[in-house]
Formats: C-alpha cells, structure tokens, sequence
C-alpha cells in the first residue's frame, strides 16, 4: 500500500494557483505566444510520480476529445491540455522554481496544438540557463517573471529559438 498524503483526494485541480503563473509567462515570453492558458487544466498529483524509475516534475499532455466534452458540460471550462505536476518532487519548490517549472511544461505545447516529445536539448537549456540544481529543494534560480530576468539573457551565448 502506498503512502498516504495529506491531501482529501489523489488529484487536485490547481488552476487557481498556476493559471495567473501561466498567463504572466505567457505575457512575458514571446515563444510562448501561442499557448492560451486558459485552455489548460493544471492538475496535482499526490498519488504517484509517473511510475517512472527516474525523477519526474511534471507531465504535460493533450486531454482526449471525450473528456474535454465531460468537463465541457460540468461546467469546466474547454481544456484541450493538462500540465500534471507531481506532488512527491514539487512540494519543496519555492515560488521562483515551480514559475520555471510551469515555463518549461508550456514549452512542450507547440505552435500547432502537438505535444512536443521532451529532450536533451530542452533539458540542457534549463540547465544552462538556471543552473545545474536548478530544481532541488535547498537551491532556488531566478523568478522568469521578476522585472530584469530574461530567458534570452539567463542563456546567453547558449539561447536557441525554440523550434517550431
């Protein structure tokens, strides 16, 4: 059995949380101007973190046709994607880590609607532009929407357009 957590259920829809994160990035970033966020169910999950044997953040991914029309008529808005967060390794991220954390999961959605695969070279450019431990618990990195923080400076010589 595994261990329980404090939360009532094992998803919780955080949207009021992550929504106004999602819409200031994507005010801010130009490369994210086709992400509409309000079409976007952002989503905790305290039940597992992926299943996977490594590390996992967050998962984003396209809503099937059928359940964006069940939340549609509940009365859920339209959402045609869902950022999944996992609670195991995200409930220690400051404020500045889980902005950067929302910034990279946006980036997955491409300007045609697809769900781009994560890779190396979207990892690498974390890395390189908000240090290696960007995402562990006793270190933090800048606030993408603080005034004066900049993707393109934070990379620097490193910075690549993402690909369309």
């Amino acid at each position: 059995m595994s261990a329980r957590t404090e939360a009532e259920f094992d998803f919780e829809i955080c949207n009021r949380k992550i929504l106004p994160i999602a819409e200031a990035l994507v005010k801010k970033y130009d490369e994210l101007h086709h992400v509409d966020p309000a079409k976007i169910l952002f989503v905790t999950n305290f039940a597992s973190a992926d299943g996977k044997k490594q590390m996992s953040l967050a998962k984003t991914s396209k809503i099937p046709p059928k359940w964006t029309e069940i939340l549609f008529q509940l009365g859920g808005g339209s959402y045609f994607y869902m950022i999944e967060f996992y609670a195991k390794t995200t409930a220690c991220m400051d404020e500045a880590q889980m902005v950067a954390l929302v910034y990279r999961e946006l980036r997955r959605i491409g300007p045609e609607g697809e769900i781009l695969t994560p890779d190396i070279h979207d990892w690498w450019q974390m890395l390189m532009g908000l240090g290696r431990k960007w995402f562990y618990p006793d270190r933090s990195c800048p606030n993408l929407l603080d005034d004066g923080v900049d993707w393109k400076k934070l990379m620097g010589a490193h910075y690549e357009e993402p690909k369309d």
